[in-house]
């Protein structure tokens, strides 16, 4: 599986969406008299804009920190020993 491209195509998808929503923001705000229906669409517009946000700060968090295989078992292996632990104290 190509990780680069799946994290690519993953960007574009948001740049194309937030596109759209920066669109239909730009018609909220130059239509006049927007009814309760609009200003509703345009705050889960708002949302969805944060919720891109927090996404694409995860993907860039992606390439802060490369694990390993091994370093992935060995933090599951570690988490699941404390679990032991716990349940049996």
């Amino acid at each position: 599986m190509d990780h680069l491209k799946v994290l690519r195509d993953k960007v574009v998808s948001l740049r194309t969406e937030i596109a759209e929503l920066h669109e239909l923001n730009e018609q909220y705000r130059r239509r006049k008299g927007n009814g309760t229906l609009d200003q509703v669409a345009h705050g889960q517009r708002h949302e969805r804009l944060q919720g891109i946000q927090k996404e694409l700060g995860r993907l860039a968090d992606l390439g802060r920190t490369v694990h390993t295989t091994n370093q992935i078992r060995e933090h599951d292996r570690t988490r699941l020993q404390l679990m032991k632990n716990a349940r049996a104290s």
